[in-house]
């Protein structure tokens, strides 16, 4: 006999990455660096080191930043809203670059994609791109891609058919040969390889190179920046200027998912194209105007106070972690740590265990065994400092209990 039952069944998939904490958390609100989640009826709160992947640099629920207030349009086709030119004005005057142009779009992944494809069309050749970055999901963007590429669903043949047009190098390597190549792609800081920062000055280099042999030069920079890692944009910091800088997340602090492709507006002559294919939501209004939220609120509120004394803070975490047995290369890239632990599962029960005193950190790495820790720049210094102590103090225990194990 066939049982009914009357408990809702769920048709959500779970083809994405809840397994990064236990199963079965509902988000229900957040604000600022607290997240309240529930699951089975029962509420907890969370403290949010992971800025939701450097999305909300800028605080869940920023009240600062309401793109929503006052908007009286949402979309029309290829009717781009007043805020769109306000935004990619103030995006080519803070990052100096007033010969470049700004091409908006939907997500990381597709301005990685919209990159890649301009270069293809200024210079057709092969793509050079430095072993740990990640880039994205597309097709393309993945190929590009070798940290924690293996764990993602797009990961297909197909992507292994466009290996033969991707050329990696190590961090640190010689110059490639540039003859054949159409561009350089890089992350400055690799985000879902832990939080590496990569030598600028080797990059610079690179750079100068490549640009010198007409190769398209893409600066990744979705993850690293929006004040991730203490600037707007680490490379323009560095005075390396690409010919494309990508961002996206914290331009519009989490409330859409809209992305700047920064290019050479000397492509413009050299692409003919009458028209060209975007996608639905490239007018959308909110987006604008979360973007220019973001750009009112950084002009109002210039983040280097607050990124110092996160600073601060993290570099007292850092001591510590320097000198604890079983951790390594750890790195403070401004208000960010990061460091690896001798293998996945140790840097999976870690996460875990940070859960369990309702502290969200993120693991990282090509293998998956380095920490991420990424407040909001608006968290409240006496909420970070416990939440470190609570960090910290799950790692000890960590290291402990694996000493009992060794010995037994």
């Amino acid at each position: 006999m066939a049982r009914v039952s009357n408990a809702p069944v769920s048709r959500l998939s779970f083809l994405n990455d809840e397994g990064t904490y236990p199963k079965g958390w509902r988000l229900i609100e957040a604000f600022n660096s607290d997240v309240v989640l529930e699951r089975h009826g029962r509420r907890r709160l969370f403290t949010d080191l992971t800025s939701a992947y450097g999305s909300v640099n800028f605080g869940h629920r920023n009240p600062e930043i309401d793109p929503f207030q006052g908007a009286r349009a949402d979309i029309a086709p290829a009717c781009y809203p007043h805020e769109a030119e306000e935004l990619s004005g103030w995006l080519c005057e803070r990052l100096d670059l007033p010969d470049h142009r700004v091409l908006f779009q939907v997500g990381g992944s597709f301005a990685v994609s919209s990159a890649l494809a301009l270069a293809q069309r200024v210079r057709p050749g092969k793509i050079v791109a430095i072993r740990g970055g990640f880039h994205g999901l597309g097709l393309d963007s993945l190929s590009a891609t070798t940290a924690q590429r293996k764990w993602a669903i797009q990961n297909s043949p197909l992507v292994e058919l466009l290996q033969s047009r991707i050329i990696h190098i190590e961090p640190g390597a010689r110059e490639p040969d540039w003859r054949k190549i159409s561009c350089f792609l890089f992350e400055p800081i690799q985000g879902a390889n832990g939080y590496i920062p990569l030598n600028l000055e080797w990059i610079g280099n690179l750079v100068e190179s490549a640009r010198r042999h007409g190769v398209v030069v893409i600066a990744d920079e979705i993850q690293a920046g929006f004040y991730r890692h203490g600037y707007l944009s680490p490379t323009r910091a560095a005075g390396i200027k690409g010919d494309i800088h990508l961002y996206s997340k914290s331009l519009t602090n989490g409330h859409s998912p809209l992305s700047a492709v920064v290019y050479d507006g000397a492509y413009d002559d050299i692409i003919p194209l009458e028209s060209a294919l975007a996608h639905t939501f490239q007018t959308s209004v909110y987006g604008y105007r979360a973007g220019i939220a973001v750009s009112r609120y950084l002009d109002d509120n210039p983040p280097e106070d607050a990124i110092s004394a996160i600073e601060k803070l993290l570099d007292a975490a850092a001591y510590r972690l320097e000198r604890t047995t079983g951790v390594k290369e750890v790195y403070i890239t401004g208000p960010s740590l990061s460091f690896g632990l001798e293998s996945p599962a140790r840097a999976r029960a870690l996460v875990w265990a940070c859960f369990d005193r309702y502290i969200m950190i993120l693991g990282g790495g090509a293998d998956g065994n380095r920490i991420r820790i990424a407040p909001p720049l608006t968290i409240e210094p006496t909420i970070l400092e416990g939440a470190i102590a609570e960090v910290l103090e799950a790692l000890d225990e960590l290291l402990v209990a694996r000493e009992v194990v060794c010995l037994t």
